[in-house]
């Protein structure tokens, strides 16, 4: 899953390595929501836990940056409005679909593809234009195809929360 929102003030396309189980708003979203130290994720994990994109962001964002994507950065934080709480309840849900594939692995000998998120933060067109935000997003998809192919070869397993 490839997640996208602006970040009105960034300079470099972010790829985001984690979210945080946090749901405090500065400010109400379109709905008028505005939690306040809530857990995005109820009971099931504390607050504030940081769970992790299981791609490897170091390698992607140095093969685009090779590929003249210089305007890409990894970044820790991405916020705590509705870009983390959307990027938090999905790497949740890869995190659950990843333990369901591995029981099933222990009772097959296929490969299943494990399921992956990342959270991208863009510019406005006005730092980088449109056609080049595209052309990053063309080439980082690619990265991803690649990187996930590369994890089937090798046999390496996912996780996304921090212990």
């Amino acid at each position: 899953m490839l997640h996208l929102g602006v970040n009105y003030r960034g300079k470099k396309m972010q790829l985001e390595q984690c979210a945080y189980n946090d749901a405090t708003f500065r400010v109400p979203d379109n709905n008028g929501y505005q939690p306040q130290q809530i857990c995005i994720l109820g009971n099931s994990s504390t607050f504030g836990q940081c769970l992790r994109t299981t791609l490897d962001l170091n390698e992607i964002c140095t093969e685009l940056q090779q590929q003249g994507q210089s305007a890409c950065c990894i970044s820790q934080d991405p916020g705590r409005f509705v870009c983390n709480y959307t990027y938090c309840l999905s790497l949740d849900q890869c995190q659950s679909v990843n333990d369901s594939l591995e029981k099933n692995m222990q009772q097959s000998t296929k490969q299943l593809v494990g399921c992956h998120s990342l959270f991208l933060h863009v510019t406005p067109f006005a730092e980088i234009p449109e056609d080049n935000q595209l052309g990053f997003i063309v080439g980082l998809l690619k990265l991803i195809d690649k990187s996930i192919s590369q994890e089937m070869k090798n046999g390496t397993s996912t996780k996304i929360r921090d212990d």
